[in-house]
């Protein structure tokens, strides 16, 4: 199987692609498992990634020629165990697989590898691509750098499930900012492509009534919205004064037996760059149940979700609530 050459890159946008992150360690390798039940639904060809990261090693050698000799052993033994990786996903049913290997910066990689394969989204181990020898506790900067800057959807794994990529029980925690419809059209889509049932959830830390009656209200809107598109739902709002809403969220991930949950990563945006609100975040670092987090600026399919979602435009940009 050849090296494939950013020129060759560029050109090979012709089918959908899953950008795949591997390091060979557990979590890159679950996330793996669960590509290929994803590359099979969305009729889709596998890029399987592997990042040598350079960083510091000019000064830890003798001589850049050592250097280049230590990355291209690593970089050959590396490239043999992703073709045997791309075997068993062919073994498995058809699944078309590419294999890169790159030089640099590991989360640089996979945004730049994302966009010019134009990929649907990107699945990765939530301590994915981490320096060789080294590994990350719960989720590293790699991987949260990526959910960040991502153009595309982002699934990251951290547990070898029973179903892997089957999602038939999609947890949707809203906070009802301007964000939410775009999360909401997502969670539409990918509910209709896995037939699965998604169940909304809204928590509730304030004694407000007037916050308590406005969320109920929007949470059936979005109820009403999603069984329009013939998907079935069921909603919980939650009422913790002072409750953490991550904490919450993924304890009732765990009561009804969610195998995915859906949320929106991007809330605020800085002079520097798009900020992760500590609820989404905290949310990627904890859960053992796999997490698709979206952008607002994401592509959506037209047509999917328009005003139905907000028909009484409740859900404003300025609001007295926060974003997390």
């Amino acid at each position: 199987m050849p090296f494939v050459t950013q020129k060759e890159r560029a050109m090979n946008t012709t089918r959908n692609k899953i950008l795949v992150a591997i390091d060979f360690e557990e979590q890159s390798l679950n996330a793996l498992e669960h590509s290929y039940e994803l590359a099979r639904l969305f009729d889709a060809e596998l890029v399987l990634l592997y990042v040598i990261e350079v960083a510091n090693v000019f000064g830890k050698l003798r001589s850049p020629d050592d250097y280049v000799k230590k990355v291209i052993e690593e970089a050959r033994e590396k490239f043999d165990e992703l073709e045997k990786l791309a075997s068993t996903a062919k073994e498995g049913g058809s699944v078309k697989t590419t294999v890169l290997i790159e030089k640099g910066k590991p989360y640089e990689k996979i945004i730049e590898t994302a966009r010019d394969y134009e990929v649907l989204m990107i699945v990765m181990g939530k301590n994915s691509v981490s320096s060789a020898g080294k590994s990350h506790k719960f989720i590293g900067n790699n991987t949260m750098s990526v959910v960040r800057d991502a153009h595309c959807p982002v699934i990251t794994i951290m547990d070898k499930t029973a179903s892997p990529g089957k999602y038939t029980r999609i947890l949707l925690p809203l906070d009802f900012t301007q964000q939410t419809k775009k999360q909401v059209q997502k969670a539409i889509e990918f509910g209709g492509y896995f037939g699965a049932r998604i169940f909304v959830l809204s928590v509730v830390t304030g004694d407000n009534k007037v916050t308590k009656l406005l969320k109920q209200v929007q949470i059936n809107q979005v109820k009403n919205a999603i069984q329009k598109h013939g998907i079935q739902c069921e909603t919980e709002m939650i009422y913790e004064k002072d409750g953490v809403v991550a904490d919450i969220a993924l304890q009732y991930c765990q009561t009804i037996k969610a195998d995915l949950i859906i949320i929106m990563t991007q809330q605020k945006k800085s002079f520097v760059n798009y900020y992760v609100g500590s609820t989404a975040q905290e949310i990627i670092n904890s859960s053992h149940t796999p997490v698709l987090s979206i952008i607002p600026t994401a592509e959506f399919k037209p047509g999917v979700v328009t005003s139905m979602v907000d028909p009484l435009g409740l859900m404003k940009k300025n609001r007295e609530e926060p974003e997390d």
